[in-house]
């Protein structure tokens, strides 16, 4: 059912990297379902900029893939990016189908449309939806071409205007948005495990995200942090740097992942680190909230006390 304009202004605002029919709009369904307006967003940084804007509630970025590894323009957006707070996240296997028009069939297809242009590792071809389905393309479609589109969402549409001989390398999200297409194959991707992980970010760090659905929670607490080393790179030493942070962990915290990126500003080769942190895996219940905001305060305080700059980024 359409939503008239002033039912949408009454739900949350949820901005996804667009067009809808993304992998990123199907990871944000997936976390906020039906109750929410989606708005398409060009690019990641789009989203970051619409948050601090107050134009959306939340935003749901790509910040790894399971292959390919960390999203660059997520992270470069991390480390500058004011108020916008991580709230959250979830992962989506990602799975490539091949969608065409209703009644055609496999045999019948003479144009495979698809994404070309990779934001994950830009110059890598094989990255891409056409790249990674190249040998079900060459296997089954061996007298098929294949057109470059600027997503694979766009594709999927474009399917719509096109010749039913030509068929797009998509989400099965698609077939829901776009009227009249179905799935021929679906997992067509060379690589058979393949996953994103996305962020759930907020305009602020005093909104909370809605509670995520069961299928999606996690037991263990998270945090991330922006840690900036204010003094040149090549004067820090292992008792101020990041390898003094590191050795000074508490006990009930341990790193999931450190993502470092070039610091901004007037002092060349800084670096910037994002360090995301997690309670301890036991047996004990979950950590409570008094107890985890202590834990963060004690390991924020202890890295302002190396002389280094933090800040609190993400808490979910």
């Amino acid at each position: 059912m359409q939503l008239k304009p002033s039912e949408r202004s009454s739900l949350a605002k949820v901005g996804v990297l667009g067009p809808f029919g993304t992998y990123s709009h199907e990871a944000a369904h997936n976390y906020f379902g039906n109750n929410v307006h989606y708005d398409e967003m060009k690019t990641i940084r789009a989203v970051f900029d619409s948050l601090a804007a107050g134009k959306l509630d939340y935003g749901v970025v790509p910040q790894e893939n399971s292959i390919f590894g960390s999203v660059v323009e997520t992270y470069d957006s991390l480390r500058c990016a004011a108020g916008t707070f991580v709230r959250g996240e979830t992962s989506l296997r990602i799975d490539h189908c091949l969608l065409a028009r209703k009644g055609v069939a496999l045999g019948d297809v003479k144009t495979v449309l698809s994404h070309e242009q990779v934001r994950i590792c830009p110059g890598r071809s094989d990255l891409s939806a056409l790249g990674q389905c190249k040998e079900f393309v060459e296997c089954h479609l061996p007298h098929a071409s294949t057109e470059k589109t600027t997503s694979t969402a766009a594709a999927a549409r474009a399917l719509l205007d096109r010749p039913p001989t030509c068929a797009a390398i998509s989400s099965r999200l698609c077939i829901t948005l776009y009227e009249g297409l179905e799935v021929l194959n679906e997992a067509i991707q060379k690589e058979k495990v393949n996953y994103t992980r996305f962020f759930v970010l907020a305009r602020d760090r005093d909104i909370e995200a809605p509670p995520a659905p069961p299928r999606l929670t996690n037991s263990r607490r998270k945090a991330l942090f922006r840690i900036l080393n204010k003094a040149l790179r090549s004067t820090s030493s292992p008792n101020t740097g990041i390898t003094a942070v590191l050795r000074g962990l508490p006990d009930d915290l341990e790193i999931s992942r450190i993502d470092r990126r070039p610091a901004i500003g007037e002092v060349p080769f800084r670096d910037a680190y994002l360090i995301e942190v997690q309670s301890q895996m036991s047996s004990d219940a979950v950590v409570g909230e008094a107890d985890w905001e202590e834990l963060i305060e004690y390991f924020s305080n202890r890295v302002r006390g190396l002389g280094l700059s933090i800040d609190l980024v993400g808490n979910w």
